[in-house]
Parts: structure tokens; C-alpha cells; sequence
């Protein structure tokens, strides 16, 4: 498995994050919450993902843009745990910082990892 994070599986369109704050799911694992739902897009890959740092936890871009480095960091060195239960489906995922404090790579990867794995319990055939 290729450990890339390219452009195709990446959350960019309006429609489909106002529908995932409409209609998803939400999991919260401290630092994070994850909102998922089934989705219906056409690619390759099985996820599409998104991170956001609220501006009104981090005031500064620069501390804002490290976390989300980090958070994109943990999640392209280990979605192989949610693309290998998900051959079929499809999902849309953002994962939102909760945390007022600035957080290491540690603490980031433990959640997102305890997040990631929760998620690929699911049978997502009843959602």
C-alpha cells in the first residue's frame, strides 16, 4: 500500500461537507471528534477525508497549520486500517480539534488512532 495523501482523497467540496455536518455521524475520542457518513463519490480510493483546526481554538495560522500537518501525518501513515475493511464502501470523514492547547504528535496519533480503529468495527450497511 502506497502511503500518499493525494488531492482525490481529500474532502474539498462545499456540497459534500455541508451534507456531512447535515446528515453524519459523530465519534469523539479527546483531542478529536470524527463526524463520518456513507458516501457516493466516484474514485479509487474508499475515504475521503478532511482536517479542521477551529480558528477559535488556535488564534495563530501557524499553530493551526502544524496541528493539521500532524493530524494529516498520523492519518496517511495508518488508513490503511480503515481502507482494508472498507473494499466497498465509501466514506466521507472530517476529523475537528477540540483541544486548546497545542499537541504532539503523540497525543495526536493515540486518538486518531483509537478514532480509526472504532471506526472500522462498524458495519457501515446499517447507517
Amino acid at each position: 500500500m502506497s502511503f500518499t495523501f493525494t488531492k482525490i482523497e481529500r474532502l474539498c467540496s462545499k456540497k459534500a461537507i455541508d451534507d456531512l455536518f447535515a446528515h453524519g455521524k459523530s465519534k469523539t475520542q479527546f483531542p478529536f471528534k470524527l463526524i463520518y457518513k456513507p458516501s457516493e463519490f466516484e474514485s479509487p480510493f474508499p475515504v475521503r477525508t478532511m482536517f479542521v483546526v477551529p480558528k477559535k481554538k488556535h488564534k495563530r495560522a501557524n499553530k493551526r497549520n502544524d496541528i493539521k500537518r500532524r493530524m494529516r501525518e498520523v492519518y496517511r501513515l495508518n488508513k490503511h486500517i480503515l481502507y482494508d475493511v472498507l473494499k466497498s464502501n465509501k466514506l466521507d470523514l472530517m476529523f475537528i480539534c477540540l483541544s486548546n492547547e497545542e499537541l504532539e504528535y503523540a497525543v495526536i496519533e493515540k486518538s486518531m488512532l483509537q478514532l480509526m480503529t472504532d471506526l472500522s468495527k462498524k458495519d457501515f450497511t446499517e447507517i
